[in-house]
């Protein structure tokens, strides 16, 4: 695919924590191939040395907000930057001439974003579902809207065979919290297990410690912070990703169940999120709708060997083949940016 000679504003933060982050990290490689990329980055951001290293060792063009030029030719896209309207930026890329392409990742708008909006600051607004594009029908209509979905580097999260696994493992990852937990989560877990499961959780911190503190947890229980682990290699060590979420919290797309899927770890998952659109109940891992059926379903892998290889294969080749082939997400996101 030849190269556009349009270049591409990049507001937004890669990072290995974090579904916007992430997402970030494996779009630069993707977008790179297409567009001239040029990530914009706030202070907080160019003082983080890890960050600057990765991105000069790979020789992605960066500047600072302050240094955004006051006129410009392109497109601007920005990704969950939380304070890109009500901090004015989203005003100074229009002012400097630019098309803006705005995807918020949440199920609720940031602040300054209803404003920004009615004052025609967004050209094309993306969603990664349609659970999530409901949440914001009335504050975009009009606008003109795209669902992007996710994309994972499928290279990232390679399969793993659990066959000569020294345990079973039930287990979950996420950003640490509270409101992705359910109010039960300790019990859901043990009630679903056998006294000889394994419990794996990431990220987990002191805060969680403090919600949870009147369960008594015994040595069944593995805690990991905030990236203790990379997410491939925690995942490789979960049999089942079984994500009960908090009662008060939607998941808009849920990326970390693709990766988990990547590596063969098969999902159970709540039903009234965006999971519809990763996994196939049944075939690549389970949309439950209430606890009995995790409880039913987790046991059944658990029990059946044979059926728990064949849908570990099956979640991963679903992942990696369907949802994230690069192919599509590349010409999907050619589209989107010519605006």
């Amino acid at each position: 695919m030849m190269k556009h000679q349009v270049p591409l504003y990049l507001f937004g933060t890669p990072g290995p924590v974090g579904g916007a982050s992430t997402k970030i990290l494996d779009l630069l490689p993707l977008l790179s191939r297409n567009f001239d990329v040029k990530l914009v980055l706030g202070p907080r951001e160019l003082r983080h040395k890890p960050l600057i290293q990765y991105l000069t060792a790979n020789s992605y063009n960066f500047l600072s907000r302050a240094k955004f030029p006051r006129k410009a030719y392109g497109i601007a896209l920005a990704i969950c930057e939380l304070d890109f309207f009500s901090s004015g930026q989203a005003q100074r890329v229009k002012d400097a001439g630019l098309k803006l392409v705005w995807s918020n990742e949440m199920m609720w708008p940031f602040a300054g974003e209803s404003d920004a909006v009615r004052c025609g600051l967004v050209d094309h607004v993306l969603f990664l579902s349609t659970i999530q594009q409901d949440a914001f029908r009335e504050m975009y209509r009009g606008v003109k809207q795209s669902i992007v979905g996710n994309y994972i580097a499928p290279d990232s999260f390679p399969f793993i065979d659990r066959h000569n696994a020294p345990d079973f493992s039930i287990g979950r990852l996420s950003r640490p919290d509270p409101v992705k937990y359910p109010c039960n989560f300790p019990l859901f877990y043990e009630e679903i297990g056998l006294p000889h499961w394994r419990f794996r959780v990431q990220a987990w911190s002191r805060e969680l410690a403090r919600m949870f503190s009147w369960h008594k947890f015994d040595n069944r229980w593995e805690f990991y912070f905030t990236n203790q682990l990379p997410s491939r290699v925690f995942l490789s060590r979960v049999d089942l990703f079984v994500y009960p979420l908090g009662h008060s919290f939607i998941e808009s797309w849920g990326r970390v169940v693709g990766e988990a899927m990547l590596t063969g770890s098969i999902p159970l998952v709540p039903s009234g999120h965006g999971f519809e659109r990763i996994v196939v109940s049944g075939v690549s891992g389970y949309i439950c709708n209430c606890f009995d059926e995790f409880k039913a379903l987790a046991r059944e892998l658990e029990s059946d060997s044979k059926k728990r290889h064949n849908m570990a294969l099956k979640a991963h080749e679903h992942a990696r083949y369907n949802l994230f082939d690069q192919t599509k997400h590349e010409q999907l996101w050619v589209q989107v940016l010519s605006v």
